[in-house]
């Protein structure tokens, strides 16, 4: 029987933030494609990797990518 731990149950549930974080800043900024997103939503939340308390890394992910966002280099944007 495979039963769940703590750790996975918790990596389940960040993934479902970072996913539910994808489509609101994808619905913000239609300009940038869904691969782009995920990857500066990924090189954000790599920085936290090591973090002991993860609960406020999505927030953290979102704020970091919304910054950038905000004043984007040209490959953010779809052509």
């Amino acid at each position: 029987m495979n039963t769940p731990t703590l750790d996975t149950m918790a990596t389940e549930q960040l993934d479902l933030h970072f996913t539910q974080l994808e489509d609101r800043v994808s619905h913000d900024y239609a300009g940038v494609t869904r691969s782009v997103l995920h990857d500066l939503v990924e090189r954000e939340r790599s920085r936290f990797a090591s973090a002991r308390i993860h609960a406020f890394v999505p927030i953290l992910v979102e704020r970091a990518v919304r910054t950038s966002l905000a004043s984007p280099p040209a490959k953010h944007r779809q052509r």
